[in-house]
């Protein structure tokens, strides 16, 4: 027959789950946007490799070679990153062509014209 009321019906979400579906429910019908509703739906504070990779979408093995020029935290001996760490890799790697046409403009600058190359032989260098 019927459910008693409050009573957890099998097989159905947990309450974390009804939180997150009422988080997004709740930005659906006040037209949030996509990136304030995935914060809200990840309450996890540091992610590892493998979940900061797929956030990143770069393959795991990149973030493990490069780890020691990435920002990243340390807990012990285990690297995790928080959301600031995988915005931070994120611009660190943002390419901009239109300032590389800025950076050719500087070229032209009087004061950097004034600069001339060191007098000494690039040849005795290579040994």
């Amino acid at each position: 027959m019927g459910h008693p009321a409050g009573a957890p019906i099998e097989g159905t979400a947990d309450s974390g789950d009804l939180e997150k579906l009422a988080v997004v429910l709740r930005l659906i019908t006040n037209g949030g946007e996509l990136d304030t509703l995935l914060r809200r739906l990840d309450s996890t504070l540091h992610v590892g490799y493998e979940e900061a990779a797929r956030r990143l979408q770069i393959p795991e093995f990149w973030l493990r070679k490069r780890i020691s020029s990435l920002p990243h935290r340390k807990m012990g001996k285990h690297v995790v990153f928080a959301e600031e760490d995988l915005r931070a890799i994120s611009t660190m790697h943002a390419v901009r062509p239109a300032e590389k046409a800025h950076t050719a403009n500087a070229m032209h600058d009087p004061a950097i014209a004034t600069l001339t190359p060191s007098q000494r032989s690039r040849s005795r260098s290579r040994a």
